[in-house]
């Protein structure tokens, strides 16, 4: 069963891409032909260049139609029509058709949250600073009273700086 699944496949790519190399040479715009049209003109292109290669392979004085040299000779054939596509610009196309058919076939993403607008955000409260820690005394014993410490060098109310005492000549101070 999985043998007939993979000559089926095989198969509809012989005759799809050669064919859909092929209109890429012939109409290398995308304006030219729409995606179903260009699907349905590479089936007929396709099935005529394996018809032609077909041919060549059966002349009697080649005797190579085999499946190898025709595999082979599909993949060359394959080889020079996007060379001739690349040259004309044609491969821009099948770009935007990969890219169309990666976003069809990509798992849909959840959608983003939408931004909450400025005005509407919640602002965090403002909380207290921490009060300074104190140590905790044992259980059963009355905590100490704090200390007093000094203020820091900043907290300390600034003190007006007082005028040098004037000496008189006598060495009595005003």
């Amino acid at each position: 069963m999985l043998d007939v699944v993979a000559y089926v496949l095989f198969g509809l790519f012989l005759l799809m891409v050669p064919g859909f190399l092929f209109t890429l040479v012939l109409y290398p715009r995308k304006e030219s032909l729409d995606f179903w049209q260009r699907m349905g003109v590479s089936l007929g292109l396709g099935v005529l260049v394996l018809i032609y290669l077909g041919f060549v392979l059966a002349q009697p004085s080649l005797k190579m139609l085999t499946l190898a040299p025709f595999v082979l000779a599909v993949f060359g054939v394959c080889l020079l029509f996007a060379l001739i596509a690349y040259w004309r610009g044609g491969l821009d196309v099948a770009i935007i058709y990969a890219r169309a058919l990666r976003r069809k076939i990509s798992i849909p993403k959840p959608p983003k949250p939408k931004p909450v607008p400025p005005e509407e955000k919640p602002i965090p409260p403002k909380l207290p600073p921490p009060p300074e820690e104190l140590p905790t005394p044992p259980e059963g014993k009355p905590a100490p009273p704090p200390e007093e410490r000094p203020a820091p060098p900043e907290e300390q109310p600034a003190q007006p700086p007082q005028p040098p005492e004037e000496k008189r000549e006598s060495g009595e101070s005003v």
